[in-house]
């Protein structure tokens, strides 16, 4: 199906074609539904399919009607309003071009940039504004930006502008715009304070699902890895290393997190940049830049500060700490995989975070492939088949002057340390990948994924006592202390056995055949937990009980057992 055939104006359809857009996404065939001319709209949409110049068809169509071009601009007749700068100037280029035929004329307004031009060119006319909440907002305030002759007005992102803490901003434009406006909301997600929004705000709204379920991450691959809390900077290491993508967007929890992700990355040779909330708009238009033109291959940044990025072509998004919710998971990940393309996100999560994210794709729909993290031996020995295709593909047709030169440097010389040589310096302008000691054991004691774990097997028969000095005091709870046990002990769940809580201290049982190693582990200092003391209870047999000799106490009696579940 054509624009054309679609029902798109034509001074719209000829724009498109111009641009070398031949068929409509699934979210610009969705709001042309019959049915759905004039309606006020509530449109689900993934990031990346197409929205943009969906809202601007539909804006468009309502503002022109049946003439052939605007009239002169006046006060503006479509309001756009987006979480962000990036996303608003975004928008603003999209639109400009698309309604350029139509002889639209499209203003910007938005933080960081000189509001007294904004003014100015409000001054001037516009068709359509597009901008931020809290200038548009200001604008109006100060009478330079009047909605009186509104007659469409977009809310893009709206989920994220909720999320950012632009609900009354929102509501004061929604509220200041005449009522017989047409309203229309896209949104990744469609949570409860959306669809509140919605019934305040909208008459009747029609909801269009234009991704369908499961559709969201059609076009990208999960994988998830499980890392060593300490070593989840070296992980993000060999990750980059591994896939070698030529963008990659790597998420950090926090503005200290992404810069010394970012400097790290940088350090070990990787083309970096980072991007936080207290960057100068000059800043942050320089690292996105950067990464555009190929100066830099790898942006790291926060949840805050890469809402409404525009980052095209992106390959590869690791979340190096996780996302706080399924909705966080399909706004990050939704950064690639766009436009048709395939991408691939990738998750790294610490022993302890396993079933958060675990949950969480469930709860998103997402299916993960769980996998080691590439280890320094495979990422070398991927680097010497590259380089040995390299040069097979290089051999294939050598000049006579290459050879000449070849046989200089071969001359005198073994051929094998001149091979070296070369091997060495194409590894030196690689980073270097990092053994990962502590996450492989990590992976190796972790449990299968919930859908490939065996029946877990009973309490072991032949079992040694230890203790550790929490108790009730520490509110001790087994939910927690048998994974530290584990880590501490280096053994899995199934070689705990019955836990039993104290007021100052935990008493547990090893399968006997683990004790020794459990106990030489739990000896060693722990950096984390420096005050936290593991160490056997001596046992000595009567009656068929377990006794302590210390002191001739038996293992506390709880009021009733506690045990793991």
């Amino acid at each position: 199906m054509t624009f054309t055939e679609l029902g798109a104006h034509p001074a719209l359809a000829r724009a498109l074609e111009r641009r070398g857009y031949s068929e409509p996404t699934a979210v610009q065939e969705a709001v042309f539904t019959p049915g759905l001319r004039g309606r006020d709209l509530l449109v689900s949409s993934a990031t990346g399919s197409g929205k943009t110049v969906a809202f601007g068809l539909v804006l468009g169509g309502s503002l022109l009607g049946d003439a052939p071009a605007f009239g002169p601009a006046g006060l503006p007749l479509g309001l756009v309003v987006a979480p962000t700068r990036e996303l608003a100037m975004q928008v603003q280029r999209e639109l400009a071009w698309l309604l350029a035929e139509a002889e639209g004329r499209v203003v910007a307004c938005v933080g960081g940039m000189d509001a007294r031009r904004e003014a100015r060119a409000l001054s001037d006319g516009a068709h359509l504004v597009v901008g931020t909440p809290g200038r548009l907002l200001d604008h109006h305030r100060r009478g330079a930006l009047d909605l009186s002759d509104l007659r469409a007005l977009v809310l893009d992102e709206a989920d994220e502008m909720l999320d950012m803490g632009f609900r009354d901003e929102l509501e004061a434009i929604l509220a200041a715009a005449p009522e017989g406006r047409r309203t229309i909301m896209f949104s990744a997600t469609l949570p409860k304070p959306i669809v509140e929004l919605a019934r305040r705000y909208t008459t009747d709204p029609a909801r269009v699902a234009a991704t369908p379920a499961g559709g969201a991450h059609a076009d990208i691959a999960f994988r998830a890895h499980l890392v060593a809390p300490s070593e989840r900077e070296l992980a993000v290491v060999n990750v980059l290393r591994a896939l070698e993508p030529p963008r990659a967007l790597v998420f950090r929890a926090t503005r200290e997190a992404a810069h010394h992700t970012a400097s790290s990355l940088s350090e070990r040779g990787f083309a970096a940049v980072p991007i936080s909330g207290e960057l100068t708009q000059a800043e942050r238009n320089r690292a996105l830049v950067a990464l555009r033109d190929g100066r830099a291959r790898v942006l790291v940044a926060t949840d805050v500060a890469a809402r409404g990025l525009d980052l095209p072509g992106l390959d590869l998004v690791l979340h190096a700490d996780l996302p706080r919710d399924p909705a966080a998971l399909q706004h990050r990940s939704g950064r690639t995989g766009r436009a048709g393309r395939k991408g691939l996100a990738v998750l790294l999560a610490a022993p302890p975070e396993r079933y958060k994210l675990e949950r969480m794709l469930r709860d998103a729909g997402v299916r993960v492939e769980w996998a080691p993290v590439p280890a320094a031996e495979s990422i070398r020995a991927a680097d010497d088949a590259r380089l040995a295709g390299e040069v097979d593909a290089l051999s294939e047709d050598v000049s006579d002057d290459e050879r000449a030169a070849a046989a200089r440097l071969l001359s005198g010389r073994d051929p094998l340390l001149v091979a070296a040589a070369l091997v060495r310096t194409t590894r030196a302008r690689l980073p270097s990948p990092e053994d990962l000691t502590e996450t492989a054991h990590a992976a190796r004691q972790a449990p299968a994924p919930r859908a490939d774990r065996a029946p877990r097997r009973g309490p072991p028969a032949e079992v040694a006592w230890f203790r550790i000095n929490i108790g009730r005091e520490k509110k001790a709870d087994p939910k927690w202390l048998l994974p530290l046990l584990c880590r501490r002990g280096g053994v899995t769940r199934d070689e705990i056995g019955k836990i039993v809580i104290g007021a100052a201290e935990t008493r547990f049982e090893v399968a006997r055949a683990a004790a020794t190693q459990f106990g030489a582990a739990a000896r060693r200092p722990d950096p984390r937990a420096p005050g936290v003391r593991i160490e056997p209870v001596r046992e000595v047999r009567g009656h068929g009980e377990h006794r302590a000799a210390a002191g001739g106490e038996r293992p506390p009696r709880a009021r009733r057992p506690v045990t793991r579940t």
